[in-house]
C-alpha cells in the first residue's frame, strides 16, 4: 500500500469518525437526586398509588353526596286507535253534545308526568359510618402514597450506588489490565533481548487473558447495573446509551464516610417515633379505623330505616276528553310521604359478617404489632452492617496500600533479576483482587448509610 493510499485511507477514517460523533446524542450524567426526581413521576408503583389516592377521594366524596336528597323526573304519553268497526260510536256534536253514529272509534291519548324526591332521614347510621370509613380509607391512600414516595427513592439509591459500584469496579479491572500489558509488554522485551525465557512471556499473556476476562464481565456487570437504575426510571430502552451515572452529590471520601457513622447510630426515642409517624404505619393503622368504621355499615342492615319522598305530578283530567291532544286538560298535584323499614330476621347472616370483620381488624392489628417488631430488627441489622462496613472499609483499605507496595517491589525485583515472573503475576492478581473488595467495601458503606437513613424516616420525597 502506498504512501498516498495510506494517507487516504487515514483521512477518511478519520472523517467518518466525526462524523459519527456528531450524530450520536450528547451522554448525559444522572445525579442521584435527577433519578429520584424523575422517577417518582415515571414510576409504576407511584404511578399506581397515586391513583389509588384519587380512587379514594372518589369514594369519600361519593359517601358524603349520599345524605343528600335524590331527585328525579319521568314522563309518559301515549295513543291508542282501535283497528276494529262498531256500529255506534260517540262522537261530538253541536253545543258541546255528543251523538251516536256508526263508524271506527277514534284514537284516545294518555298523556302523565311526575317530578319527584327522595331523603335518607335515617338508615341505622350506616351513611355516617360509611363516610368515617372512607374518610379513613382517603388518609390510608394519602399516607401509602407519600411512603411510595419513599420506597421508590430507596430503590432508585440501591439502584444507583449498585450502577456507581460496578463502574468503579470496571474501572479497577481495567487500571489492572493495563499494569498487566505494560508489564507483557516488558517481558518481551526482555525475552527479545535473550534476558528470559520464553515461558515467562507465556505466564505473563495467560495473566493478561485472565484480566481481559474479567474486564469484560465487570463492562457487563455495569450495563446491566445501568440498565436496571433506567428500568425503575421508567425512560425508553432505546435511550439508555444516553445516560450515566457519576458521583456528584454523593461522598465518596473515606474519612467523611466514616464521621457519620455515630452520627447514625438509632436512638429507641427516635424508634418509637418512627413507629409512631412514618407513612407506612400511619397507612396501616389508617385502615384499621377504616374497617372498624365499616362495622357500622354492616350493623345498621339490623337497624330500622326511615326514608322520605315527595313530588309533584300531573295527569290527564277524568272529565276532559281524550281524543284530540289538543284539548287535553290535565289535573296537577302535589304528594309526600314516609317509608319505614323494620328489619325482623335476616338468619345471623349481618352478625355473622360482623363477627368476621371482627376477626379481619384483630388480624390487622397483630399485623401492625409483627410490622413494628420487624422495623426494630431491620434497623438493628442495619446498623450493624454499617458498623461492620466502616470495619471492612479501613480493612480493604490497609490491604490496597500494601497490595501496591507488593506489586511495585515485585516488578522492581524482576526488573534487577533478583525476582520471578511468578511473582510479579501473584502480586497483580492480589492487587486486582484487594481493588475490587476495596471498592465493593465502600459502596456497601455507602449503601448500608442509606439504608438506615431510610428506615429511620429520615428522607422526604
Amino acid at each position: 500500500m502506498s504512501v498516498k493510499t495510506t494517507f487516504c485511507l487515514f483521512i477518511s477514517l478519520a472523517l467518518a469518525g466525526a462524523l459519527r460523533a456528531q450524530s450520536s446524542p450528547p451522554v448525559r450524567e444522572l445525579t442521584l437526586e435527577d433519578a429520584i426526581h424523575m422517577s417518582l413521576d415515571k414510576n409504576y408503583d407511584a404511578r399506581t398509588a397515586s391513583q389509588s389516592l384519587y380512587k379514594a377521594e372518589i369514594q369519600h366524596g361519593a359517601a358524603s353526596d349520599n345524605l343528600l336528597p335524590g331527585f328525579s323526573a319521568s314522563g309518559r304519553y301515549g295513543y291508542v286507535k282501535s283497528i276494529s268497526k262498531s256500529s255506534l260510536v260517540l262522537v261530538p256534536d253541536t253545543g258541546g253534545s255528543f251523538r251516536l253514529a256508526p263508524g271506527v272509534p277514534p284514537g284516545s291519548h294518555s298523556v302523565s308526568y311526575d317530578i319527584g324526591g327522595t331523603i335518607n332521614i335515617y338508615g341505622g347510621g350506616g351513611d355516617i359510618s360509611r363516610i368515617r370509613s372512607s374518610g379513613y380509607s382517603l388518609d390510608a391512600a394519602k399516607y401509602n402514597l407519600k411512603w411510595q414516595r419513599q420506597s421508590v427513592a430507596f430503590n432508585v439509591t440501591r439502584a444507583y450506588v449498585n450502577a456507581l459500584r460496578t463502574r468503579e469496579l470496571l474501572k479497577a479491572a481495567d487500571k489492572t489490565l493495563t499494569q498487566s500489558l505494560a508489564q507483557l509488554d516488558r517481558i518481551k522485551g526482555l525475552y527479545q533481548a535473550g534476558a528470559i525465557a520464553i515461558g515467562d512471556v507465556y505466564q505473563q499473556e495467560a495473566a493478561v487473558g485472565q484480566q481481559e476476562l474479567q474486564s469484560i464481565t465487570s463492562k457487563n456487570d455495569y450495563e446491566n447495573a445501568k440498565v436496571d437504575l433506567l428500568y425503575l426510571l421508567n425512560l425508553p430502552s432505546e435511550t439508555y446509551s444516553r445516560f450515566d451515572v457519576g458521583t456528584s452529590g454523593i461522598d465518596t471520601s473515606v474519612t467523611s464516610l466514616k464521621t457519620k457513622t455515630l452520627q447514625s447510630q438509632p436512638q429507641e426515642s427516635e424508634i418509637t417515633t418512627i413507629i409512631n409517624t412514618r407513612e407506612d404505619f400511619a397507612a396501616t393503622r389508617s385502615g384499621i379505623l377504616s374497617s372498624e368504621a365499616a362495622i357500622g355499615i354492616t350493623r345498621s342492615n339490623l337497624l330500622p330505616s326511615l326514608d322520605g319522598n315527595f313530588g309533584f305530578q300531573g295527569n290527564i283530567n277524568p272529565n276532559a276528553t281524550r281524543q284530540d291532544l289538543t284539548n287535553i286538560q290535565l289535573a296537577h298535584g302535589y304528594y309526600a310521604g314516609l317509608n319505614l323499614s323494620v328489619p325482623i330476621y335476616d338468619r345471623n347472616q349481618y352478625r355473622s359478617q360482623i363477627e368476621t370483620q371482627e376477626i379481619d381488624i384483630q388480624t390487622s392489628k397483630i399485623r401492625l404489632e409483627q410490622q413494628e417488631q420487624q422495623l426494630r430488627s431491620d434497623i438493628a441489622k442495619s446498623y450493624n452492617t454499617l458498623v461492620n462496613s466502616e470495619r471492612a472499609l479501613e480493612s480493604t483499605e490497609r490491604t490496597l496500600r500494601a497490595a501496591e507496595e507488593s506489586v511495585r517491589s515485585a516488578e522492581e525485583r524482576f526488573k534487577a533479576g533478583a525476582g520471578i515472573q511468578t511473582d510479579v503475576i501473584v502480586a497483580q492478581a492480589t492487587i486486582q483482587s484487594a481493588r475490587s473488595n476495596y471498592v465493593n467495601a465502600i459502596y456497601s458503606f455507602i449503601l448500608s448509610q442509606k439504608t438506615l437513613e431510610y428506615l429511620l424516616g429520615r428522607w422526604n420525597y
